[in-house]
C-alpha cells in the first residue's frame, strides 16, 4: 500500500488542474452534448418539399389529374408549363431539382400509353433516390384515382450530371472540401500557438517586425505547403475516382485556392486567439472539420434538417464551398455562383486575417 501513498496527492493535483483547465469540461461535458444534437438533428433521410417542374404538352382528364396529385402533395413545390426547352433549360441552372415530361397521349378524357420522363438532378444523388420514391408513389395515386391500371404508362428515369449513377462522384466533389478544411485548419491552428508553447512568442514581439508581416509570413509559408496538398489531393483523388469535371477546371483550382487560403486563416486566427496546440487541435475539429461534414449538405441535405441547424449550416463557409465543387466537377455552368462564392470565401480571409494581427498586436504588448 506504500506503493499508492502518493496517489490521493496526484489524484488531487489532477483535479486541481482540471478546474484551472476549463477546456476539458467543454470536452466532457458540452462536446457530447454539441454531437447529439448536431446528429440527432442533422441526420435526416427524409427530404421535402422536393421542387418539380412538370410539362404536359398535351392537356387531358389524366394528365390534369397527375399536376393536381403533385400540387397537393406535402412532398413537392409544384410549377406547370407546356414548354419543354424553357423547363430545360431552368433545369439546369437549378431552379427545381426535379423535371417530369408527360408525353404521348390524346386530347380526351383518358389516355393510355402515356409515357413519363423523370430527369433527376444527379448532383445530388440523395434528393434524386428519395424524391424518386415520391414521384412513383404520387403517379401511382393519380392513376389509381382516376380509376386506371398502373401497366398504362410508363416512367424512364435519367440522371444529369451523373449519368453513371455514380455515388463517389457525387461524394469525392464535396470530401475534397472537408480534407481541405481539415489540413488548413490543422497546419494553422499550431502557427502561433507553437510560439506561445515554446515561450519563443516574447522574442518574436522584440523583434522590429510589425504585426502584420508576423501574421503575413506565417500565411505565406504555409500557404505555399497548402497548395502543393491541393495538387497531390487533386491528382491522387481524379487518379483514384475519375471523377468528371464538367465546368472549368481554372476556376475549380481558383475555387480551392480561395478556399484553402480563407480555413488557414481562420485556423490561424484560433491559434492566435487560444494560444494552445492542443486546444486549437481540439477546435480545429470541433468547429472546422465536424461542420464541413456534418452540416454543409456533404452527407445530409439541408433541406430535411431542423430550421435551426439549416440556418447555422447556411452561415458556414464549407456549404457554398461544396455546393461550387458540385457544380464545377459535375453539372458545369452556374459562373455568378462560383464567382460569387470565391468572392464570398476571399472576403472572409481577409477578415480573419485583419482579426489575427490585431490579435498578435495585442499579445505584444
Amino acid at each position: 500500500m506504500n506503493k499508492l501513498k502518493y496517489l490521493p496527492i496526484l489524484i488531487y493535483k489532477e483535479y486541481l488542474q482540471i478546474l484551472k483547465d476549463k477546456s476539458v469540461f467543454i470536452l466532457s461535458f458540452a462536446l457530447p452534448l454539441l454531437l447529439v444534437l448536431i446528429y440527432g438533428s442533422a441526420i435526416r433521410m427524409e427530404i421535402k418539399p422536393v421542387s418539380v417542374c412538370i410539362v404536359t404538352q398535351e392537356q387531358n382528364s389524366l394528365t390534369d389529374r397527375i399536376v393536381k396529385e403533385f400540387l397537393l402533395s406535402d412532398y413537392f413545390v409544384t410549377q406547370n408549363t407546356p414548354d419543354f426547352i424553357k423547363a430545360n433549360e431552368m433545369f439546369k441552372d437549378e431552379h427545381f431539382k426535379v423535371l417530369i415530361h408527360i408525353r404521348g397521349g390524346k386530347k380526351k378524357d383518358i389516355s393510355p400509353g402515356i409515357e413519363i420522363e423523370v430527369y433527376l438532378n444527379g448532383v445530388e444523388s440523395q434528393l434524386a433516390s428519395i424524391s424518386l420514391n415520391y414521384i412513383n408513389q404520387t403517379i401511382k395515386s393519380a392513376f389509381t384515382k382516376a380509376g386506371l391500371s398502373t401497366s398504362g404508362y410508363s416512367v424512364n428515369i435519367r440522371n444529369m450530371f451523373n449519368e453513371a449513377n455514380e455515388s463517389v462522384w457525387f461524394l469525392m466533389s464535396g470530401h475534397y472540401v472537408s480534407i481541405l478544411t481539415l489540413l488548413c485548419m490543422f497546419l494553422g491552428s499550431f502557427v502561433i500557438s507553437r510560439e506561445w508553447d515554446r515561450k519563443t512568442i516574447e522574442t518574436l514581439c522584440a523583434t522590429n517586425a510589425s504585426a502584420t508581416e508576423i501574421v503575413l509570413s506565417k500565411i505565406i509559408v504555409y500557404y505555399v505547403l497548402t497548395v502543393f496538398s491541393i495538387f497531390i489531393l487533386l491528382v491522387t483523388g481524379q487518379w483514384l475516382y475519375k471523377t468528371p469535371i464538367s465546368g472549368s477546371i481554372i476556376l475549380s483550382f481558383v475555387s480551392l485556392f480561395v478556399y484553402a487560403f480563407e480555413m488557414l486563416c481562420f485556423g490561424i486566427f484560433l491559434s492566435a486567439k487560444i494560444k494552445s496546440q492542443f486546444n486549437c487541435a481540439q477546435i480545429a475539429v470541433v468547429i472546422g472539420f465536424l461542420p464541413a461534414v456534418m452540416l454543409s449538405g456533404l452527407i445530409f441535405d439541408l433541406r430535411a434538417v431542423t430550421p435551426i441547424i439549416s440556418f447555422i449550416g447556411h452561415i458556414l463557409p464549407p456549404t457554398y464551398q461544396v455546393k461550387a465543387m458540385r457544380i464545377l466537377f459535375l453539372s458545369g455552368g452556374q459562373s455568378l455562383y462560383i464567382m460569387f462564392n470565391i468572392l464570398l470565401q476571399f472576403t472572409i480571409a481577409v477578415i480573419l486575417i485583419a482579426l489575427t494581427v490585431r490579435q498578435v498586436k495585442k499579445d505584444c504588448k
